[in-house]
């Protein structure tokens, strides 16, 4: 008898223990949320929803149709005051809600150690240059990667993030070296078949090794890459269809003095540090990364990459299946290149900014 008491106390005060670690919350229509999450977990995950942007909603794995149901359902009633009142929109059962707080506690936290960490602060604001100023309005950018073996380009949209103009151009015909109106001519050329964009996003030129600077083949090729990629900053900034700051300026009464610039460059293997296509200090195929970021459809439970989802048309989609393996590396190129920026640069994905910072899991 006195054991049979004991183990009914014992069975009480588990049950009570774990009850107690759930907390409840109600909204005004009925709905019940139960969770572990503690009380500032909540405030955090309510803090998201109620201020956070479509891109940074998106971020968390929250798909485009549930993120459009949430932003109306603010515009109506007003921010959550619980989590329960979250399952009032449609979309959201209680198990979607529950994965959605775990990534976004889960980023918090992370986003938390980045801004204790002041040496991580001052790498990532050197990760764009020039810095793009606060007033500047982009809405759209363009990301351009030059190669040996050609360039590519990738114009990405701030609304819903979506590939909007996605080509390349090999360099198979043209001659291992070329006179400087030769390329001048080709850098008119690629500038004509650019998209418009807000602002123009380029990879800094990694160094070239002393090893390879012995190698007379290598040193033209280098040294025309940057030729042609000074030619090109030289016509988007000039070009009126390209630069909408020169767009303003042509129009204006007062004409400006100089040209304000809208290319930029980021880091060199940023991209590749991000996408985990990187090996040491050499860059590995990006296809198997880009053909998940491109065949993602945004409800996917297996999106792994550290990135905003994209979406982009059908046609975009099967044009790009149905280039050679070159193309397809050229054309990934400037597609990890452009996520890159938005998501590092101007998103400020936490997601994003965790898989760049060296650490235990990150080789510098």
């Amino acid at each position: 008898m006195i054991l049979q008491n004991f183990f009914m106390i014992t069975i009480q005060n588990t049950s009570q223990a774990k009850y107690s670690s759930v907390n409840v919350t109600h909204s005004a229509s009925g709905f019940v949320f139960k969770s572990n999450f503690t009380i500032e977990e909540q405030e955090k995950v309510l803090s998201v929803l109620n201020r956070a942007s479509p891109e940074q909603l998106a971020s968390f794995r929250v798909p485009k149709n549930r993120i459009k149901n949430l932003q109306m359902w603010k515009i109506k009633k007003g921010p959550f005051k619980s989590l329960s009142d979250v399952l009032e929109v449609d979309g959201l059962g209680e198990k979607i809600l529950e994965r959605m707080c775990e990534r976004i506690i889960s980023t918090a936290n992370s986003d938390s150690n980045i801004k204790k960490n002041n040496v991580v602060n001052k790498r990532l604001k050197q990760l764009v240059t020039p810095t793009p100023s606060s007033n500047t309005k982009i809405e759209s950018s363009v990301g351009i990667h030059l190669g040996p073996m050609g360039i590519s380009w990738a114009k990405l949209c701030r609304d819903q993030n979506e590939v909007t103009d996605w080509n390349c151009e090999g360099f198979g015909n043209l001659p291992k070296k070329m006179l400087p109106t030769e390329t001048f001519d080709l850098a008119i050329r690629i500038t004509n078949k650019l998209p418009a964009g807000d602002i123009y996003v380029l990879e800094t030129n990694p160094s070239i090794s002393p090893q390879a600077s012995t190698q007379a083949s290598t040193v033209t090729s280098y040294n025309q890459q940057l030729e042609l990629t000074s030619m090109l900053i030289a016509l988007i900034n000039t070009s009126i269809q390209h630069n909408p700051l020169l767009q303003k300026t042509v129009s204006s009464i007062n004409r400006a003095t100089s040209i304000q610039n809208v290319v930029y460059h980021l880091k060199s293997r940023i991209p590749a540090r991000l996408f985990k296509t990187l090996v040491g200090t050499e860059k590995v195929s990006a296809i198997t990364t880009v053909m998940e970021l491109v065949q993602n459809d945004g409800k996917s439970k297996s999106f792994s990459l550290p990135c905003t989802p994209i979406t982009l048309t059908e046609q975009l989609r099967n044009a790009f299946l149905s280039q050679s393996p070159a193309d397809k590396e050229l054309l990934s190129q400037a597609l990890m290149l452009v996520v890159s920026f938005m998501d590092l640069c101007i998103y400020k994905n936490p997601v994003s900014l965790v898989a760049i910072t060296p650490g235990k899991n990150n080789k510098k």
